[in-house]
């Protein structure tokens, strides 16, 4: 209970003189009153641990004797550029404007590439990295996709859900560790290397096994994430383009080479390599894969 002055137009009389509540004591009355004496999550930013959630601990526990959170997700400042984005300062952009520049799983990529509780930094030049990473997860995702809709019965091959298994448990862990994202994220970015060498090695994938991964996408980059739609567009459509275009350098080489046209052939192969599409050739045809 604070004492009001004159200069206070919003007191009241108490016990202890007249004055108004303090010690952001509203804010454990509505959580309380909404959420009970002990709750789960309280967020906010860690500019508020002191006073704010310290007096909101003090008073709430006081008076009932419980723990007031169990969880405590603080969360670091934002800055643009470098400096801390302000209304005063006029360094900041709305999520509309962001959204107008920026897919939505490409801003949520950005936002979870750094720990809740750290500093976030928003520059065009981070945004579009975190674009580019989603934008080969998607081709990924993309490409298990295409494959589904033709692949034959099964399981094979049948190793191939020791390695889902094994991703998905180093995407708990992390999780699971202080709700760290970003170690989720670089699982989740590790994924498609080992997805992309079984697509394009040319051996038979099972209806099964494709499944299986599709549902890997869907349940930690889609349900946990966020950044992996059920239905690909934007990055997705992209994805498919590319599919569709390497294809077609792969075929103009191969009449390159059917020509003897060998330094054309050449030029194909080393300038997609050039861009992170490596080819091989074999016996039943040439494949591609993406690095990185």
């Amino acid at each position: 209970w604070r004492l009001g002055g004159p200069e206070h137009l919003m007191k009241w009389d108490s016990p202890w003189g007249e004055g108004f509540p303090g010690w952001h004591i509203e804010c454990s009355a509505m959580s309380m009153k909404y959420l009970g004496e002990t709750f789960d999550i309280h967020g906010g930013g860690l500019e508020n641990r002191f006073p704010h959630n310290e007096c909101e601990i003090a008073q709430a526990e006081a008076l009932t004797g419980k723990p007031f959170a169990r969880y405590w997700l603080l969360t670091g400042s934002l800055t643009i550029n470098g400096v801390k984005m302000s209304k005063s300062l006029g360094n900041f952009i709305t999520i509309k404007d962001a959204l107008k520049q920026y897919p939505a799983e490409a801003i949520r990529t950005f936002i979870l590439s750094s720990h809740y509780s750290k500093p976030v930094d928003y520059s065009d030049a981070a945004l579009e990295a975190a674009q580019k990473g989603w934008e080969r997860l998607m081709g990924a995702v993309q490409l298990t996709r295409q494959q589904l809709g033709a692949a034959p019965e099964g399981r094979a091959p049948e190793g191939f859900h020791d390695i889902i298994a094994e991703h998905r448990q180093r995407f708990v862990e992390a999780m699971d560790d202080d709700f760290n994202a970003p170690a989720a994220i670089g699982v989740l970015q590790d994924f498609p290397r080992e997805v992309n060498a079984l697509l394009n090695s040319g051996d038979e994938v099972g209806r099964e096994t494709l499944e299986a991964i599709d549902a890997a996408y869907r349940e930690l980059g889609g349900d946990v994430l966020g950044i992996v739609p059920d239905e690909v567009a934007g990055a997705g459509a992209d994805a498919g383009r590319q599919d569709q275009l390497i294809k077609l350098l792969i075929e103009m080489r191969a009449e390159a080479r059917a020509n003897k046209e060998w330094a054309r052939a050449d030029q194909i192969r080393d300038r997609l390599a050039g861009i992170g599409v490596l080819l091989e050739d074999r016996p039943d045809g040439t494949v591609y894969k993406i690095q990185g």
